[in-house]
């Protein structure tokens, strides 16, 4: 264990891809507290000190924009057996927590947030990566109207999808926005001048790589070397820490990102001999 630790130090200190830092932001907010994808997450998350946020956003049949994952938590979440994009207006109101006793008495009145809610309590020093899941003609649009509402920066969201055509099409109607291609790796079948040409085509600046721990600094080295900056996800522990660092990520996602930087900050303070 004490190896171990040591070594997790210097994977961090020697990652030369992340200029001697690696970032870890907040999976759905902060979901050890408070339920995913809520307002209450979200800023929880910032309070608690993470830069940066990925949440998940659907476009409705009747034109809203709803903050969730898919299907499997919407039922398990709010207790609705429907996928995102069919969710009509009453429901999204009147949606309460399915197992409210999972969590604190303070967010047993959570609703689904809209994108304008979820905007509103952004900070204007931080950011947020909206990955989209439900695309749709006018989903662009809305994306940008609620930005400008809420008063935010272009560079305080980053929109990040796994299909590169919703990336490139997106960004050909809003040019000034920072965009991610998310990637679930098969190493088997993908090279890095594979991502690299795919990221590429698509306008994506950066790629967040999933299945991460099939890949090595070589493998992350080609890309940055493209110009294309690497996150990798789920990072959910120290170990893991250790060998995103170790591979060159820039900044890490995790379900559990307030304690796996109080983790590190006792790990900083040890004495090592």
């Amino acid at each position: 264990m004490r190896n171990a630790l040591i070594g997790i130090t210097l994977a961090l200190m020697l990652s030369t891809a992340s200029a001697d830092q690696i970032r870890v932001h907040s999976h759905r907010g902060e979901t050890d507290f408070a339920p995913e994808n809520t307002v209450e997450s979200i800023k929880l998350a910032f309070d608690m000190g993470s830069l940066m946020i990925e949440t998940d956003f659907w476009l409705t049949k009747d034109g809203q924009m709803v903050c969730m994952h898919g299907p499997y938590e919407l039922n398990d979440v709010w207790g609705i057996k429907k996928s995102p994009e069919n969710l009509t207006p009453e429901e999204i109101k009147n949606a309460r927590l399915a197992k409210p006793e999972k969590y604190d008495k303070k967010y047993s009145d959570c609703r689904i947030p809209l994108i304008d809610d979820v905007f509103a309590i952004m900070p204007k020093d931080k950011r947020f990566e909206l990955e989209v899941k439900g695309y749709g003609e006018s989903f662009a649009d809305k994306v940008e109207a609620a930005r400008k509402k809420a008063g935010l920066d272009y560079w305080n969201i980053m929109v990040t999808s796994f299909e590169p055509s919703v990336i490139k099409d997106f960004k050909s109607k809003y040019p000034k926005y920072e965009t991610a291609l998310i990637v679930w790796l098969n190493p088997q079948k993908q090279s890095a001048e594979d991502i690299v040409a795919l990221a590429k085509d698509a306008g994506a600046s950066e790629v967040s790589i999933g299945n991460y721990r099939k890949i090595d600094r070589a493998f992350v080295k080609k890309i940055l070397d493209a110009g294309i900056k690497v996150n990798v996800w789920q990072v959910e522990n120290l170990d893991d820490l250790v060998y995103a660092a170790k591979i060159g990520a820039l900044r890490v996602c995790s379900n559990h990102a307030y304690r796996l930087r109080e983790d590190f900050k006792i790990l900083k303070e040890l004495d090592f001999k």
